[in-house]
Order: C-alpha cells, then structure tokens, then sequence
C-alpha cells in the first residue's frame, strides 16, 4: 500500500514511507451507488470493494462514533440525520434489496446522492446502528461556498459569510467530532452518479473534503487500497483509503 498525507491547503501528497497505524480514524470510500446492491440491476460490478469498504466500516465503528464526510446538492449541511435515496441518480429505491434500506424506515430529510452511498454502507456493515450516523455535507463544487454554514469554530476570525469562514466552521465540526474520540466517513473525489468519474488518484478523498481535513486533522495519514477495474464503462481504478 502507498501512504499519503495532507500538507497544508488540502494538498493529498504521496509519500513512500510504510505508516504504522495506531488505529483507523477515517476510511474514505468512492462515491458511487454502484457500491450498492441494486443499483446496476442484477449486475454487481464493485462487489470486491463493497466488500473491502464494509469490512473496513465496522472497524472503523469500533474505534469511535462515525460521521459521514460527503459533497451534496445544498452547500453546507449539518450535521443532521439523513435518509439515503438515489433517486437524484436516476435509481428508485425500490431497485436495491430491503435489507439495505431496512435501516431508514423512518422518514427523514434526504441525503444527497455521496452521502447516501456512505449511508447504505454503513447500514450494510452496522446494521440499525447506521440509522443514527450524523451527516455533514458539503458544496459539491469545492470552489462554489454554501450560503448557509455550520456552527462557527471557537477561535475562528474569517469574515462570517465567507468560503473560509464556513471552511472553518465545518474544520471545526469535524475536530471536535475527532477530539471526542469520533471517527468519520469520507466521499472520494469524482462525480457522484451511478458510475462516479474517478480522481487521478482515486483514493484521494473530495477537494472540499481534504480541505476540511488539513484543517481538522492536518496529522492523518493514508494508506490506499486500489481495486483495478476490466468493465468497459468503469474507472480504470477504484480506491478505498483509511486514514489513522
């Protein structure tokens, strides 16, 4: 596995020293519904990765109280308790399997379409549990600035309204997350949708979200799991990245 590490200003860069995690505090999965029964049909081209990604998941949940990291349709979201759905993927619900959606039968605000996928595979890998994971969501565009921010972080003196003040509201959502002995879901880069467009380094996780992440936790360091794909209309690679 390669090891990478957030520099300052989100950069995601390569480093070729072995890390010898002490214990995951983030995993970062693609953010595709194909991750999730049901969404091809009766295909199930990512069941490799789903599986790595679930595993993976419920160790993670075993270090601390996960919290899902995502781009969305809203800008800034939360943090809040989601509904999955990929119906703003062209997916009806009713396609995937009960079991995957057993979790959220409680009606709910929606989660965007990256979020729902982390969301499913939580439930997937927790079960019920998963029903209570708070989501933060994002601007979908890392340069586009959501009107409405989190919480603002103590200490914070960016101009209220500003990309860096709501960069630096949801650093500190995050951080306290952390420092209360959280852990967190994170969204890969590319385009959520059924068949996301990887990154050029698909374990990287979204621009936003590495932003947010050099300022949370500028020490977390990566390590990569690559799955390389033969389908025709996939991503040559896909990636799962745990963070520690």
């Amino acid at each position: 596995m390669e090891s990478r590490k957030f520099s300052h200003g989100g950069v995601w860069t390569t480093r070729s020293a072995t890390v010898n995690h002490v214990f995951t505090r983030a995993v970062i999965l693609p953010a595709t519904p194909l991750l999730v029964p049901g969404a091809a049909g009766a295909a199930d081209p990512l069941r490799d990765v789903r599986l790595a990604a679930c595993a993976a998941l419920a160790g993670l949940a075993a270090s601390g109280p996960p919290m899902v990291l995502a781009p969305g349709p809203h800008g800034f979201r939360g943090p809040a308790v989601l509904r999955p759905t990929f119906a703003a993927a062209g997916i009806a619900d009713a396609a995937l399997p009960a079991d995957v959606t057993a979790p959220w039968a409680v009606e709910r605000e929606l989660a965007g379409t990256a979020s729902s996928v982390l969301l499913f595979c939580l439930g997937m890998a927790l079960g019920e549990d998963a029903a209570r994971v708070p989501v933060l969501e994002i601007p979908a565009t890392a340069a586009v600035v959501g009107r409405e921010s989190p919480q603002r972080a103590a200490g914070d003196d960016a101009e209220p309204g500003s990309r860096a003040a709501s960069l630096h509201a949801a650093a500190g959502v995050v951080g306290r997350h952390l420092a209360g002995g959280g852990t967190l879901v994170a969204a890969a880069g590319g385009t959520p949708g059924p068949a996301a467009v990887a990154p050029a380094d698909p374990g990287a996780p979204h621009p936003g979200i590495a932003e947010l992440l050099a300022l949370a936790a500028p020490g977390l360091t990566a390590a990569t799991r690559p799955f390389p794909q033969e389908h025709d209309h996939l991503p040559a690679e896909y990636a799962l990245a745990t963070l520690g």
